[in-house]
């Protein structure tokens, strides 16, 4: 909470830095699944915290919900495929840096709604969910702060912030276990029973 007690002058020091210090800190320790995701956010974080390319820094946070989605929707696949998949997407956020923030904004409430949507489809653990609603609320704070100077606003982006992003990206498993056996498994169950009836 270091960047949290700066911002509110207790610690004589810019809140940026402890907050991505914070985010460094997080890649460094995170699972190696989700690290090309956690790359482009913590560029995303760089971007927005310590230069004014607002644009690009939205931009590849749109990159990050579709590195998310491509998780979602291969939850086993190996991290040599979501790292070939972060590079294949790193033009489309070069892409999106080119247009106006309001423009590249609607894109990226796009995509982060088909992530929310996409994550209550497919039964995401409890912590997954938990994450993307602070992550929501993080965007509201910081769409009200733009929009209005709000400094009380401000201050709560990254409370809101740094607890969606652990949960997002140290929870094991995205999904909820199903005690419901597939077909395969049944499969290969049968001839067992029969031969213990045997």
């Amino acid at each position: 909470m270091g960047f949290f007690m700066a911002d509110f002058g207790i610690l004589q020091a810019r809140g940026s830095y402890f907050k991505f210090l914070s985010m460094i800190c997080l890649l460094l320790t995170t699972m190696p699944n989700v690290k090309p995701v956690l790359c482009y956010t913590v560029f995303c974080d760089f971007l927005l915290l310590f230069t004014p390319f607002y644009a690009m820094g939205v931009g590849f946070f749109t990159v990050v919900h579709l590195l998310y989605l491509y998780e979602l929707r291969y939850p086993f696949h190996k991290q040599k495929g979501q790292q070939k998949i972060a590079f294949f997407l790193l033009p489309l956020g070069l892409l999106l840096s080119c247009f106006y923030l309001y423009s590249v904004v609607l894109c990226y409430i796009t995509v982060f709604l088909v992530h929310i949507i996409t994550a209550y489809m497919k039964k995401t653990s409890k912590f997954y969910k938990a994450g993307l609603l602070l992550f929501a609320l993080c965007d509201c704070c910081t769409a009200i702060s733009f929009l209005t100077g709000n400094e009380l606003v401000s201050h709560m982006i990254w409370i809101l912030y740094m607890p969606s992003q652990i949960l997002l990206t140290t929870a094991k498993e995205p999904f909820t276990v199903s005690t419901v056996l597939r077909p395969q498994q049944t499969k290969y169950l049968c001839p067992y029973r029969l031969q213990k009836k045997k």
